[in-house]
């Protein structure tokens, strides 16, 4: 269910007519006005959320497959500069000669797959191409094939000037002093920062007859994916340290502490203040909702080109864009709480949501300490959850943020990435847990007992993402979140850790790709 321009203003039409009848009409006349409002966006959404699921069905497949291709070129350069600083081993060289074949075999299948998802995109072909010349096969075709690309005069013109650059590189063999500029010009504005523009930043250099100045890139290539290597072998450490210590945590929740959070007397402390109905739960729901996909159409242009932007002018401003983006999407629903739930029953937002700094024995140390634990428990909870999920056909997070966050990682500098932390991790996990936890779990709560509401909300925070690769680990997360806010009795916890999960994502993409 795709809308057209007009089908699109016949249902903001259609909101703002009943939108204004529900406000200033009284008694049995507003109430049905409501209702009619209810069904309507109930229709516009569901509408929506068919569209929204079709449109990110492989929406990210090129991204992940290149990256991966990205990802094993990286570590076989690393490799190559380890075996540089060892003592000459014929029987060593060959072991290392069969690792890059299957390396590179392996990154050809992955590029092979990102262009099959997007098969116009000069990027990618170059890519392609870039590999198979180091491979040493022959790229005069595909060469030829990139020059005469499909897609917009933007692809178009870049898959000339990228051709052109690769073809003086490695078919040629020669660049003169007077070409080089307008070649680095070319290579620093359409190959994005990562291993093949690490490459031919190398390869230019050869071209360009410069000797010296080739050898000198050559070692510092080698010495970079040699950090590199120590980078990500740091990272894996970490990485396991975290996966056992949440196990231990589990064991620990299981065994030793009490497997019923809270018991009747002390309901009152998790369910929510006010006794609003089911119908004003769903009417928030449906109005954020609404909000979100009646502004979508408007973002459409500037959400799709924020992988671009990365590169053309820096993550710091992708960074600054997607907050706007989000807030613009998000905020609503806060406002929505407040207006239908909140106010009407007299209630401060703050304790509304459960937002308390102190809470029993609890203060604001323990209840952090509660939500980076939580995190902990949550690594291999999500390792299990991806493993599943990939048996069962998964291909990986559907998400547009993920090709965002990719793309911004390879981009990111100090200020930039500390502005993604913010970005993705503190607003997410205010807005989210406000409106998952602090609202939609505690009114559930109100009629419902601990195991159904943790279920119940959990699912629906894995639906709202419209990410069917990732909906079982977000069902998980969606889980844990609820059931620290169960425990505690303070959205502190469920907030830290939602945001140390996005924080620790993008500080992993930057590990790895940045």
């Amino acid at each position: 269910m795709q809308f057209s321009d007009a089908t699109y203003l016949a249902w903001l039409t259609g909101f703002i007519v009943l939108s204004g009848l529900a406000l200033f009409m009284q008694g049995k006349q507003k109430r049905l006005a409501v209702d009619l409002l209810l069904v309507f966006a109930t229709l516009f959404v569901a509408g929506s959320l068919y569209t929204a699921f079709e449109g990110r069905k492989g929406g990210n497949a090129a991204y992940l497959e290149a990256d991966k291709a990205e990802l094993s070129l990286r570590m076989n350069s690393a490799f190559i500069s380890i075996k540089r600083r060892m003592p000459a081993d014929s029987a060593l060289d060959r072991q290392f000669k069969h690792f890059s074949k299957d390396t590179y075999e392996q990154a050809e299948k992955c590029l092979s797959k990102a262009i099959a998802a997007s098969p116009d995109s000069a990027v990618l072909h170059a890519k392609e191409i870039i590999l198979l010349a180091e491979e040493g096969k022959g790229i005069k075709k595909p060469i030829e094939q990139l020059k005469s690309l499909g897609g917009s005069e933007e692809n178009q013109a870049k898959g000339k000037a990228l051709a052109d650059l690769i073809g003086k590189i490695y078919i040629d063999q020669k660049i003169s002093a007077d070409q080089l500029p307008a070649m680095r010009k070319i290579l620093e504005k359409n190959v994005p920062p990562g291993w093949y523009r690490d490459i031919l930043n190398v390869q230019i250099e050869n071209a360009a007859g410069r000797k010296q100045e080739f050898q000198q890139r050559l070692s510092e290539f080698f010495d970079n994916y040699f950090n590199y290597l120590i980078r990500v072998m740091l990272y894996v450490c970490a990485a396991l340290f975290a996966f056992l210590a949440g196990l231990f945590v589990i064991v620990v929740q299981l065994i030793f502490l009490g497997r019923t959070p809270t018991d009747e007397n002390h309901r009152q402390l998790i369910a929510a203040a006010g006794d609003w109905t089911w119908r004003a739960v769903y009417g928030v729901f449906i109005a954020w909702l609404s909000a979100e996909f009646i502004v979508a159409p408007l973002l459409k242009g500037a959400t799709k080109q924020l992988a671009s932007i990365a590169t053309e002018h820096g993550a710091l401003s992708v960074a600054f864009l997607t907050a706007g983006l989000y807030l613009l999407q998000n905020l609503p629903a806060l406002l929505f709480i407040y207006l239908f739930a909140f106010r009407p029953a007299q209630l401060q937002f703050l304790e509304g949501i459960k937002l308390r700094l102190r809470i029993g024995n609890l203060g604001p140390v323990r209840l952090v300490l509660a939500g980076v634990l939580t995190w902990f428990a949550a690594v291999p909870l999500v390792v299990v959850a991806t493993f599943i999920a990939a048996k069962l056909g998964s291909t990986g997070s559907a998400n547009p943020i993920v090709a965002i966050v990719l793309s911004a990682a390879k981009e990111s500098n100090a200020l930039s990435t500390v502005m993604f932390l913010i970005t993705l991790g503190v607003l997410p996990a205010i807005c989210e847990e406000t409106l998952f936890r602090g609202f939609l779990y505690t009114s559930l709560r109100r009629r419902l007992s601990v195991f159904p509401a943790v279920v119940l909300s959990g699912a629906l925070f894995s639906l709202a993402h419209l990410d069917l690769g990732g909906a079982l680990q977000l069902f998980i997360l969606g889980c844990l979140f609820a059931f620290v806010l169960e425990r505690t009795k303070s959205l502190i916890p469920s907030m830290v850790a939602h945001c140390m999960w996005n924080c620790m994502s993008f500080i992993t993409a930057v590990t790895i790709f940045g």
